[in-house]
């Protein structure tokens, strides 16, 4: 697989070239409304609408969620799995509860197993960036695929988890940030700073659901990161 790179300053002219992202809004107009209505068939048609509602999300299929990453200059279809995505950003990261991962979205794929779900990843073109999105009918889903990530972010920050990278201990502090991102149902953004053998790193995450979509983006180069990962976000975001 031939792995795609360009510069900063051409991720910022694809940030700005894809700035405005609008998805079209289809009106309904409902019919006349009978002289005498059937009270009880109204009320069960409303209760039965009501329902579906409730218990549908708004979200993409999998070829719209693929469309939006590559709008986005994030090359949707290069890795299968989260780990993969990953591992091709942080080689050798692990920790000693998995489940500290979830901001990054590991494992959010398996997520996305029913027909009216999906699931896309990828890095941004110039790799400073991941992103993992699973979109789904159930708004439950991406609840919960927020709420772990909201959950590592507490229990994952005592310093009580062992970090490594390629076999070498992370000093690692983690906190919640104010976030910048509109429009969505819930949000955190986090920072991670430390050091791994004597060399200092910074990373920036965003974990944010709108309707049935989640997404976790995160962004590693400490000269773009505190920018690029709002903005990439918000673009997201404003497509879902």
């Amino acid at each position: 697989m031939t792995t795609r790179r360009r510069s900063a300053r051409s991720t910022v002219a694809g940030l700005a070239l894809t700035g405005v992202l609008g998805l079209a809004l289809a009106g309904c107009a409902g019919g006349e409304t009978p002289a005498t209505p059937d009270a009880g068939a109204s009320a069960t048609s409303d209760a039965s609408a009501t329902s579906e509602t409730a218990a549908t999300a708004e979200h993409l299929s999998s070829d719209e969620l693929t469309a939006l990453f590559d709008t986005l200059q994030f090359p949707p279809g290069e890795y299968a799995t989260s780990a993969e995505l990953l591992s091709s950003i942080y080689p050798g990261l692990t920790v000693s509860d998995p489940s500290c991962l979830a901001p990054f979205g590991a494992g959010w794929e398996s997520a996305a197993t029913a027909d009216d779900a999906a699931a896309e990843m990828a890095t941004s073109n110039d790799r400073s960036m991941t992103a993992v999105v699973v979109s789904s009918a159930d708004p439950e889903q991406a609840q919960t695929l927020f709420a772990d990530a909201e959950e590592a972010l507490a229990t994952c920050a005592d310093g009580s988890q062992s970090f490594e990278l390629s076999g070498l201990p992370i000093d690692l502090q983690l906190e919640t940030i104010p976030t910048t991102v509109t429009d969505t149902d819930e949000s955190v953004s986090w920072r991670a700073t430390g050091e791994v053998a004597g060399a200092p790193f910074t990373l920036v995450g965003i974990t944010a659901v709108h309707e049935g979509t989640a997404i976790a983006l995160v962004g590693w180069d400490p000269e773009t990161s505190a920018d690029y990962v709002p903005t990439a976000t918000q673009m997201f975001i404003d497509g879902f």
